[in-house]
């Protein structure tokens, strides 16, 4: 396979179509006689809904239907790996953060349903809002998901509030203890990454219909778990799974934020409800509030490295912000810990994660799956340390580097692909001055 296709030029095969505007889009399509729709959110983060008085927007001139979960109150809750997002709040039902749903208001035009939106009166119990998964860690925290049991293990540090941990990992590689007992100097540091959109040029948009002939609900959607999407559109709803159809449109970028459900289920239902085509698409502004994002994490290194530039052990702990809902938390974070001495070779190494709710918008899949995150933090370590010991942070970083045959923290045996070494070396063959 390989001496077929890399190295080789091959055509994009869809790069004549984009770049003159052949490609279709979820936004390019339309049918006759179709639907608009906007979803009612919420108006606080943290907070029990009391009072839903869709009146005044059900009276606006080209309103067609308004559906809360009064309508539908079998909906199953949704998600990629933990089913912990709901379909629609009702009343007495918690908001968890500002992306949660309360209403889907179905028009004429999409101004209609925007202007429906507005018209929607809610009252709400506020709750104590927290945003700092640090904060949800302490025991007298507010607790995001009262119902929610976790995906927690029996090691978890009982001084920690396990009611705002959805899951926690740990890692053991060798003897720690020993590590640091021979290292000559020990480096201790805290690194903090922040929210990142993934900000595809497309936002998140959808269009669909109902087949009389078969029974089925057809979208056009873009997603990246397409069967997955359908399970889940067909779970939440009670349906077969071959009554959903989900068609996938040219995608319009996505680099993670769209493995999770978007406009999926709210569509669905909005075509159910009407027998009528109907398009949903997010403002960039929806977008940002409701969809995932990258995860931020604390990341606390502890290293030990002896006075001739080797490791000797390397401890890590990592706290991620999983937001209201789940999403991919439970990989991403898992699978950031097992990057965490990056690629170089450390023989003693702990590590533990902990993925936290809070009420900030939920946080998921963005290129890399957490390495990206801990990438800044274990080459920030090793220039630090490389700094203090007087050593070239290049020659430092050599001298440690994976080869073939090194084990990873998590035990993986390398057997190939393990260019580390030769990739630092041509990098500096290539900068002036570079030995």
């Amino acid at each position: 396979m390989s001496k077929r296709i890399i190295g080789k030029d091959f055509k994009k095969v869809d790069a004549r179509d984009k770049v003159t505007g052949k490609a279709l889009y979820t936004r390019d399509i339309y049918f006759d006689d179709m639907l608009y729709m906007k979803v009612k959110r919420a108006p606080f983060p943290h907070a029990y809904l009391r009072k839903l008085n869709t009146d005044k927007a059900e009276s606006l001139a080209g309103v067609v239907k308004i559906i809360t979960a009064e309508d539908y109150p079998d909906l199953n809750k949704y998600g990629l790996i933990y089913k912990d997002q709901p379909v629609l709040i009702g009343i007495g039902e918690k908001m968890h953060y500002m992306g949660d749903p309360l209403a889907i208001v179905i028009a004429e035009t999409e101004e209609t349903a925007k202007r429906a939106c507005e018209l929607i009166e809610v009252e709400v119990e506020e709750l104590e809002v927290v945003t700092d998964p640090l904060q949800a860690l302490k025991k007298d925290a507010p607790v995001i998901h009262e119902e929610l049991s976790g995906l927690l293990t029996d090691r978890l540090d009982k001084k920690l509030n396990p009611a705002n941990i959805l899951c926690d990992h740990y890692l053991e590689k060798g003897n720690v203890e020993e590590g640091f007992a021979r290292a000559d100097k020990i480096f201790e540091r805290e690194y903090k990454t922040q929210h990142i959109d993934q900000l595809p040029l497309q936002s998140e948009a959808g269009v669909g219909l109902y087949d009389e002939d078969t029974g089925t609900v057809k979208i056009w959607a873009a997603t990246q778990w397409l069967h997955d999407t359908q399970a889940d559109v067909a779970q939440s709803l009670g349906l077969p799974k071959e009554k959903i159809r989900i068609i996938q449109p040219t995608i319009g970028g996505a680099f993670g934020k769209k493995e999770d459900i978007s406009v999926h289920i709210h569509l669905a239902l909005a075509i159910l409800a009407t027998k009528r085509p109907v398009k949903f698409s997010y403002t960039r502004k929806g977008s940002m509030i409701t969809q995932s994002k990258r995860h931020p994490l604390i990341i606390r290194h502890k290293t030990g490295v002896a006075n001739d530039g080797f490791l000797t052990a390397w401890q890590t702990e990592v706290i991620g912000d999983v937001g209201a809902y789940a999403s991919s938390s439970p990989a991403v974070v898992h699978k950031g810990l097992y990057h965490c001495t990056g690629p170089y070779n450390v023989a003693n190494v702990r590590g533990v994660s902990y993925a936290v709710y809070t009420n900030n918008t939920f946080t998921g899949a963005m290129r890399g799956f957490g390495t990206a995150q801990m990438a800044f933090s274990y080459d920030s370590q090793m220039d630090l340390m490389a700094a203090e010991l007087g050593i070239d942070p290049a020659h430092f970083r050599l001298q440690n580097a994976y080869e073939i045959g090194s084990s990873t923290p998590n035990g993986q045996i390398l057997t190939r692909s393990v260019n580390v070494r030769k990739t630092i070396k041509e990098v500096l063959a290539m900068t002036e001055g570079g030995k």
